[in-house]
């Protein structure tokens, strides 16, 4: 009974612990995660969002596992533990890292259009009104839309070996979206 009870106490402070987990991508587009919100730097506060790392809606909890009314000898090996690993890696953080990808590449492309329609106003300016600022501000966004695209080229590397690597380990496909 004493045993009965410190698992029941044991699985109620568990299921309690749900932490939120924050990503942010820094002046280097290096991603980064944390469950600390005080760790992510001050000047990406504003940047970090925090990832829903719920169960996917559909999907069935695990039933709650029934006590044993027998004693058992020898241990049985961990079979669900080991069915749920993939490479190492179970469900959540296999979703959580596709998200973060295709995440991180939305935003990229999602602000490309604006940067170019800016670009385009700023090479207007600068031959129109042939000030060296406008000089500066057209190159340094020139630069700024060539970083994002050469981003999104790393993105997509990234997003193919992960692809390679949930291949070769048997990752289910609805798991990669």
């Amino acid at each position: 009974m004493r045993n009965f009870l410190f698992l029941l106490g044991l699985m109620v402070m568990v299921a309690t612990a749900d932490a939120a987990t924050y990503q942010w991508v820094d002046s280097q587009g290096v991603m980064h995660f944390t469950d600390d919100p005080d760790k992510i730097p001050f000047k990406y506060r504003n940047k970090a969002r925090q990832l829903d790392l719920s169960p996917v809606p559909g999907e069935k909890a695990p039933p709650p596992a029934q006590p044993q009314r027998q004693p058992v000898v020898e241990p049985a090996p961990p079979v669900e533990k080991a069915n749920s690993l993939y490479a190492g890696h179970n469900e959540t953080w296999w979703r959580a890292s596709f998200r973060a990808r295709y995440d991180e590449m939305r935003l990229i492309q999602q602000a490309l259009p604006d940067k170019k329609e800016k670009l385009n106003i700023l090479r207007r300016k600068r031959i129109i009104y042939q000030k060296p600022g406008y000089r500066t501000a057209y190159h340094d966004m020139l630069a700024e839309i060539e970083k994002d695209e050469a981003r999104i080229k790393e993105v997509q590397k990234l997003l193919a070996d992960l692809n390679a690597e949930a291949d070769r380990s048997g990752v289910p496909q609805e798991w990669r979206q």
